[in-house]
């Protein structure tokens, strides 16, 4: 494999990683919160890694949309952190929408950034992608009930 032909590889992973991650984040979360509650901050750090990429894709002068996905990732996992452990918000119950809308379309986007790409680097990539992301996603619904009130501050 020559050093062209990495980057995409890595991207692949990065991809396929952030979401067993995901995954693990949202079954520890629904039968083992003990466990999510101890290893949880994994999924915003792997933000740390996404940077790192994004920074080593961008020298390399690689497509733009692989440092799109890197800097969408990096985004909602610092995002998700400040609001989720730093400085932790009340956020989903009641939901306050002034945190949950960007919370939200900054995770949708930076999963859809990574998925597109993906049908370019290899459509069994795609696919693959395309069933983690929904398990990840029928997991995450799973585990937030809906609200008991809706408040706009």
């Amino acid at each position: 494999m020559s050093d062209s032909n990495i980057f995409p590889l890595v991207f692949t992973a990065f991809a396929f990683i952030s979401q067993v991650l995901l995954i693990f984040n949202f079954v520890t979360l629904k039968w083992k919160p003990a466990i999510q509650q101890k290893y949880g901050w994994i999924v915003y750090a792997t933000g740390l890694i996404a940077l790192l990429l994004g920074i080593l894709f961008w020298l390399n002068k690689q497509a733009w949309y692989f440092e799109l996905a890197f800097a969408l990732f990096t985004i909602w996992a610092l995002f998700g952190y400040i609001i989720d452990i730093l400085r932790p918000v009340n956020w989903r119950d009641p939901i306050r929408w002034q945190i949950f809308g960007p919370y939200v379309i900054l995770y949708i986007f930076s999963q859809f950034a990574f998925w597109i790409p993906l049908w370019f680097v290899g459509r069994e990539y795609w696919i693959i992608y395309a069933v983690l992301y929904t398990i990840n996603t029928a997991l995450n619904i799973s585990t937030h009930p809906r609200p008991k009130k809706i408040t706009s501050h």
